[in-house]
């Protein structure tokens, strides 16, 4: 007997969980983002993907709000992110 493998039983009656197919889980060309510029400071950027930021405001609240305007005028998806890793889509206004 191999005793290097270890004897696991699966169960394959459960469904497997598979990602969702649709909404999208980062920005796109366009869209409106607003990233943390540090985890110590609250300074939040706002920008137009993929560009440099132009605004920067001091509260998040202010932020979020500025995102989902400007992605409403705009037609787009707002997001946010801290760490540009992981990103929350906070507004969607891009035509499906």
């Amino acid at each position: 007997m191999d005793r290097r493998r270890a004897a696991v039983a699966t169960n394959d009656d459960r469904p497997q969980k598979r990602r969702p197919v649709g909404p999208r889980s980062m920005p796109q060309a366009g869209d409106i983002l607003a990233s943390e510029r540090s985890a110590r400071a609250d300074v939040f950027a706002i920008s137009i993907v993929p560009a440099e930021s132009e605004v920067t405001l001091t509260r998040y609240s202010a932020a979020i709000d500025r995102v989902q305007a400007l992605a409403r005028t705009r037609r787009v998806d707002g997001w946010f992110t801290s760490d540009h890793t992981h990103y929350a889509c906070v507004a969607r206004y891009r035509p499906s």
